[in-house]
């Protein structure tokens, strides 16, 4: 039985190979996708789950004590089902640890470690730019499951100046030689390498190539002094197999007000109410986050996060094309059953149950969906490089097609089978063969159904088309808005021994030589972080009794003019002042955010209070030092010729790559032989949305697979009215009807169904674009061409569809139409 069951579904899918082909197209586009959805999301969720103890690791956060506005982190789309998350502090003071150990005995070790510096990595004569650098307690390879190819975890961190590097960073410095013994030079510091660790897997948050004795870090007993006043490390627990996390958790509630006693009552004296609300002991938390969760976060301190939205939304996605290929299917299904009426009567009368006809057809779905599930293979393999782009990922092969995630796979085969085939092979088995056995004619199924189920697609598609219009629109906005300074045509070079004594003034020097005899370099700037980057101090300010944060950055006296930053009040720093240099004076010039702030307080040339003694000489422009999704911030710089950490080098427009490359060329005789690590600044800027771009083009491309799987469900609904209003087609034509009045006739049903689906679009997708653009400080409007634009191309689409169906039934001849029926 089942085999002629299997013969009668292969003949049907080669009877009508055009169906066929659309039935496979729009299912393993649909699948494919789902898999590698399936495997991005699976490959997230492993995300430091391999350490041993896992399970019992947690990372410590606190409120916030400098979250001045207190407003909660809320995801781009701000929808109510995704609560908002709150702005949690994850630096702690290097005391912290240690206060952990002696009153928390409820975790049996804690580790303390830095965010990744980058630096110069030098052995002997060979110098690596390393971006991974950390800092971390003796006992970090004992708490985490970091394997390692040389030395014992208890051992590798036992000296304050051992080293333990990857196999990566082993082959930059050493090559073929056995690295352990051998000194290496960091920050202008000698480490032993006492251990080599493996490369860190691409799911894992702790990617060091070069881990130090935090102990080494200069600043490290000073730190301790200041106690709670300076936070710049994470600290992680591991808690006691006996210890219950509830009780923990609740001890830790009380003691998090002990420990920040003083911060907590030096914060108080200048805070506003909601601020004061958030610091008093009912509000002030300190909690702890499992180790396994910290990789699904709003926050960007942690390394390797991804935003829990972006995932809902590419899970959300996939889901919705997978739905829309599974009512495509049923809608195509129904349109061909029209023709296969004459086989059902014939079976029904030699004793075919109705399951068995069912039983039948779904076997034919079963079949097609395992064909698509094979060819999305395929797909999913082609596609793979473009879904690494859009997620910023590297899955490889391996990672997508592991058995779990082809599970995953014969999972979503088995769920669209059973939705796409309910529904047709029910109606299959119901059909009751007296009405057109033995007679020339085709039954007439009502499309009502079917159109609420093409309603539903259209309305899904133009959201999508609305979606991917605004966020294509919006980033065109951010990255063409005028920012207040100059972007274009600077070269920005960093200086990547700027921590080592007397480096960034002996380049600044030399480069200020070099522009003098360089026709390609019009100037020269310095500053102690780049623009770009997170390149920025930001110090608490009490200005009117409320306390702000304001953007520090120490410059040189060429910077403003290089940027194009123009003077609004005073003057900028000038070497006819000498005054500018004087640490007495501590000479600042401030931004049009700040001078608004201090109203009637700002005073030129004289010592603020409110800007602890520092004495303002100029107001340049407001112009955007962080990306458009936040507002201008109060900034001040100061002139610090002594500490640059990146230089800009303004060039003559043409031929950059050339220029670039004799820079390059004369680089390491300038920075005593130095990696050259470059940029333009007008590319940088553009780096700050390149989350944001990716996930726009990714809703692009499921717009654009929506959309076509909902055209082939159209195309399938157009068969169906033509079958149904053929002999109406007939009679209109033989009554003088033209082509163009019978398709308008065919088609108007189609085109109310998009403009209902459009009416129902605009008000859902107005509501979740809102709430996307939200997350931008600076956005655009949300008005009617959007909507104009994504309705034109949905009636586009739509009408492309079903012109086939609806043209060829008009110009079928009325004879042929008449006898049809």
């Amino acid at each position: 039985m089942l085999q002629n069951y299997l013969k009668v579904a292969l003949r049907s899918l080669r009877r009508d190979p055009v169906y066929s082909s659309i039935h496979l197209a729009g299912l393993s586009v649909a699948l494919a996708f789902g898999l590698l959805t399936y495997a991005f999301v699976r490959h997230e969720r492993s995300f430091d789950r391999f350490h041993a103890d896992a399970d019992r690791i947690y990372r410590f956060e606190s409120t916030d004590l400098f979250d001045f506005e207190g407003k909660p982190k809320r995801h781009p789309l701000n929808l109510p089902f995704f609560p908002a998350e709150e702005h949690r502090s994850l630096a702690f003071p290097v005391v912290f640890g240690m206060e952990i150990k002696q009153q928390m005995p409820e975790f049996q070790d804690v580790v303390r470690m830095t965010r990744l510096q980058e630096s110069i990595v030098k052995y002997g004569t060979k110098a690596v730019y390393e971006k991974a650098i950390l800092f971390a307690d003796s006992n970090y390879f004992t708490f985490f499951s970091i394997p390692l190819t040389v030395g014992r975890p208890e051992q590798v961190l036992a000296g304050l100046h051992n080293a333990v590097i990857s196999e990566r960073l082993t082959q930059k410095l050493f090559a073929n030689e056995n690295p352990v013994g051998k000194t290496i030079r960091y920050d202008g510091k000698f480490y032993t390498v006492s251990g080599v660790m493996q490369n860190p897997p691409s799911n894992t948050a702790l990617t060091a190539e070069l881990v130090v004795r935090l102990e080494s870090d200069d600043y490290y007993t000073k730190q301790l002094e200041q106690r709670y006043n300076t936070s710049n490390v994470y600290t992680l627990g591991k808690l006691s197999p006996t210890a219950s996390l509830s009780s923990a958790t609740a001890k830790l509630a009380m003691l998090g007000p002990q420990l920040f006693k003083e911060v907590i009552t030096d914060m108080l004296k200048a805070a506003s109410p909601e601020h004061k609300d958030r610091l008093t002991n009912n509000q002030f938390l300190l909690t702890v986050r499992p180790l396994t969760d910290t990789h699904f976060s709003f926050s960007e301190r942690w390394n390797r996060t991804v935003s829990p939205t972006n995932v809902y939304l590419l899970v959300s996605i996939s889901l919705l094309i997978l739905l829309v290929a599974g009512l495509n299917y049923i809608i195509i299904s129904l349109s061909k059953l029209a023709g296969r009426l004459q086989e059902v009567g014939v079976r029904k009368v030699v004793g075919a149950a109705p399951q068995q006809l069912a039983v039948q057809l779904w076997l034919e779905i079963v079949l097609v969906v395992g064909l698509a599930s094979v060819i999305s293979l395929l797909l999913a393999l082609l596609l793979l490089p473009t879904f690494n782009n859009l997620t910023d990922r590297t899955l490889t092969f391996f990672d997508v097609f592991q058995a779990g995630n082809l599970l995953g796979l014969l999972s979503m085969v088995w769920a669209v089978s059973l939705i796409a085939g309910i529904y047709p092979a029910l109606l299959f088995a119901r059909l009751r063969p007296n009405l057109f056995l033995g007679q020339n004619r085709t039954y007439k199924i009502n499309p009502l159904v079917i159109q609420g189920m093409m309603g539903t697609q259209f309305v899904l598609s133009l959201v999508l088309v609305t979606a991917a219009i605004t966020m294509h629109k919006q980033l065109r906005f951010v990255q063409e808005k005028e920012l207040g300074l100059t972007k274009e045509l600077v070269l920005k070079i960093k200086n990547l021994q700027q921590f080592e004594d007397g480096s960034g003034p002996r380049i600044y020097e030399r480069l200020l030589r070099y522009q003098a005899t360089n026709p390609d370099v019009l100037l020269v700037a310095s500053s102690a972080g780049g623009y770009g980057e997170d390149g920025f101090n930001r110090n608490g300010t009490t200005i009117n009794g409320q306390k702000y944060w304001a953007l520090q950055q120490a410059i040189d006296y060429n910077f403003f003019t290089l940027l194009g930053i123009k003077l609004k009040q005073g003057r900028i720093f000038s070497p006819a002042f000498r005054s500018d240099t004087a640490k007495s004076v501590k000479a600042v010039v401030i931004n049009e955010t700040l001078a608004k702030l201090l109203g009637q307080e700002l005073v030129f040339n004289k010592p603020l209070e409110t800007l602890n003694g520092r004495t303002v000489i100029g107001v340049v422009n407001d112009h955007n030092i962080e990306p458009l999704t936040k507002a201008i911030q109060p900034a001040y710089y100061k002139l610090d010729l002594g500490f640059q950490g990146v230089f800009y080098l303004k060039l003559t427009p043409g031929n950059l790559s050339d220029k670039v490359a004799r820079i390059a060329r004369d680089w390491p005789q300038l920075s005593d032989g130095q990696p050259f690590e470059y940029s333009f600044l007008d590319q940088d800027l553009q780096a700050r949305y390149r989350d944001y771009q990716r996930w726009t083009t990714l809703t692009q491309l499921a717009t654009g697979i929506a959309l076509l799987i909902a055209a082939l469900g159209l195309f399938g609904l157009a068969g169906i009215q033509a079958i149904n209003r053929m002999r109406e087609v007939g009679i209109r034509k033989v009554m003088g009807a033209t082509v163009g009045q019978l398709w308008v006739l065919l088609n108007r049903r189609t085109l109310t169904l998009v403009g209902l689906a459009f009416a129902l679009a605009i008000p859902l997708s107005t509501w979740l674009m809102n709430r996307w653009l939200d997350s931008f400080a600076y956005r655009i409007p949300l008005n009617w061409p959007i909507f104009a634009l994504a309705g034109a191309l949905g009636v586009f689409v739509a009408l492309a569809a079903v012109s086939y169906h609806s043209i060829r039934t008009a110009l079928m001849n009325p004879v042929k139409s008449l006898r049809s029926e």
